[in-house]
């Protein structure tokens, strides 16, 4: 029995490449989840005084540390149609190059990518890390089953307050 003829429908999430519009989605129900956001200071030395003065420079980006878990033979049993789960690695790479044809500085880097975890989190990013580790071969050396640790990078062309973080929290976008 697969969890669609259960009628229970997995968690999905949502990868897009905010460049050329491809989006895919992804099982993810990991055991833990992290979401981390660094808060810059300059460290003043005043001489004299007992301790450190604390200058706010900037928020830093939130970043989003994610392993995802692919495993052909899960893939195909939730209705994957051919289970190509090599796919969902090529999708990963292109989103750590360049495109073709770029004509200005912003689209000369990598496409920019919406990561959407839904009720949860929604951030315009970039892929600034990625690792494979190939756990599982078939008879025939393809792989069966990976791992994908990624770490997606919140990029922000607007300033952002702290009363409208209060109030939408994670679900935020970029221009």
């Amino acid at each position: 029995m697969t969890l669609n003829s259960a009628g229970i429908s997995p968690i999905r999430g949502e990868l897009c490449n905010l460049r050329t519009g491809e989006a895919i989605e992804f099982l993810l129900n990991p055991t833990s989840f992290s979401e981390q956001v660094r808060v810059n200071y300059n460290r003043l030395q005043i001489p004299g005084l007992s301790h450190q003065v604390l200058q706010f420079v900037s928020t830093g980006n939130a970043t989003l540390p994610i392993e995802f878990y692919l495993d052909k033979f899960f893939a195909g049993s939730v209705g994957a149609e051919d289970a190509d789960i090599l796919g969902f690695k090529r999708f990963l790479q292109a989103l750590t190059v360049p495109s073709a044809g770029a004509e200005d500085v912003v689209g000369g880097g990598p496409p920019r990518a919406l990561f959407i975890w839904p009720g949860l989190v929604s951030l315009t990013c970039v892929l600034t890390s990625l690792e494979f580790k190939y756990e599982q071969f078939d008879v025939f050396g393809d792989v069966v089953i990976y791992r994908a640790r990624t770490t997606f990078e919140e990029i922000r062309d607007v300033r952002i307050t702290s009363e409208e973080i209060r109030d939408i929290g994670s679900q935020r976008g970029g221009v």
